[in-house]
């Protein structure tokens, strides 16, 4: 094991640290190997991750570090300052960065840390390009097409026309071509036929677009079609299926995510005993009941209030009453959990896994993951092992 890994505590020190935390992310890489080998097997092209909101809260260095060992050769970012993290953290992964920039030190920045920069203006493109001279460097560009999605990038009718003037530029490299679906089924179609009338114009302009790409994760499970020369999955990558309709697609997906939590109190309550804001709980016996200090602001979902579900000691056991900003409470008669007993508020399998929860808070999955707290602890395993540990701060390094 090298690189980032080989600078991570032992197994036998991660796990006297994971001691201490009240909860943790546990983030299964073999997992996310897997998804990614059956989006290739799928797909036939390269894989370009998108690892957005801190990897939809699976934490980014280590994952970026992970799929690198898996051979992925770029990742898809939505802010810049993940491309500088992975920068900072040495990683050897090319990464696209999609987040306008609005400032000379900024282009600077991208071309000082070889940052793949999204242009789709004039103007921007002309920054990059004097940032570029400037520092003697060349600089990489993917430029973005809207081909229909309506939020962002050069119009397909105006593309050809950009693309010429971005190839002009001294000191840029137009290394791809990409573009965003409506996942509008007939529109779809449309969106990459006008992609593909946008390189084949360029070609006659004498400029090669390089890479062409448009499938996202709802593609690659429903759109041969659109494959081209690279997908870019993202939350199907960590094995959560972004709506139901993408089960029994041929893509068995593997959840990398559980989320393990300690009992902060518990105690015993008797029949008729209300519990929670507003009395949404009412003891229905005489009853054993654990405190977790996990509430809604560390992203376990507010909607799951009295029909939340949990795993403990492998029974799924449920939430009681409100899920308030620190805490909720559960179920734990006739066991014999104490404080610091863990439990899962979410496991991999059954009745409290991504999807289950997700579909019980009337939410999207991309909401459950994408909310989960930078804050909280992340645990990195390989073989069931811990490899890594993150333990984020809101203080500055």
């Amino acid at each position: 094991m090298s690189g980032y890994f080989a600078g991570q505590p032992s197994p036998g020190e991660i796990n006297e640290r994971i001691k201490g935390f009240q909860s943790w992310l546990e983030v299964d890489l073999d997992a996310i190997g897997r998804n990614l080998e059956q989006v290739r097997a799928r797909t036939g092209q390269e894989v370009i991750p998108c690892v957005k909101s801190n990897a939809y809260g699976h934490g980014l260095v280590p994952v970026v570090a992970y799929m690198a060992r898996q051979g992925v050769k770029r990742v898809l970012v939505a802010k810049l300052r993940e491309a500088l993290q992975i920068r900072d953290a040495g990683l050897d992964v090319g990464v696209v960065n999609l987040d306008p920039l609005f400032t000379m030190e900024q282009f600077e920045t991208v071309v000082k840390r070889d940052v793949t920069q999204t242009i789709y203006q004039m103007k921007p493109a002309r920054m990059l390009s004097e940032a570029a001279s400037r520092l003697g460097k060349e600089a990489a560009v993917w430029v973005k097409v809207d081909t229909g999605l309506g939020r962002v990038g050069v119009r397909w009718t105006e593309a050809p026309e950009l693309i010429e003037y971005v190839d002009g530029l001294p000191g840029l490299r137009i290394e791809g071509l990409f573009s965003t679906f409506s996942e509008d089924t007939d529109l779809d179609r449309v969106q990459v036929d006008r992609l593909l009338d946008v390189e084949t114009q360029s070609k006659a302009l004498g400029v090669d677009v390089g890479v062409k790409s448009i499938a996202s994760s709802n593609a690659v499970f429903h759109k041969p079609y659109s494959y081209l020369d690279a997908v870019r999955p993202g939350l199907m990558l960590f094995g959560m299926y972004p709506e139901e309709e993408d089960r029994g697609q041929g893509i068995e997906l593997r959840q990398s995510m559980a989320w393990k939590v300690r009992l902060e109190h518990v105690k015993t309550v008797e029949k008729g005993e209300s519990l929670t804001y507003s009395r949404r709980f009412v003891a229905p016996r005489r009853m054993k009941v654990g405190t977790v200090h996990v509430g809604y602001s560390d992203g376990y979902p507010r909607e799951l209030t009295r029909i939340g579900k949990v795993k403990v000691e492998g029974v799924t056991r449920d939430l009681l009453g409100t899920v308030s900003v620190n805490h909720f409470l559960v179920d734990i008669d006739g066991t014999e959990l104490e404080p610091g007993g863990v439990i899962e508020a979410l496991s991999r399998e059954g009745e409290s896994d991504a999807s289950s929860l997700a579909k019980l808070a009337g939410i999207m999955t991309y909401k459950l993951a994408n909310y989960m707290n930078i804050l909280t602890p992340r645990v990195y395993l390989e073989g069931g092992n811990p490899v890594a540990v993150s333990e984020p701060s809101l203080v500055e390094k």
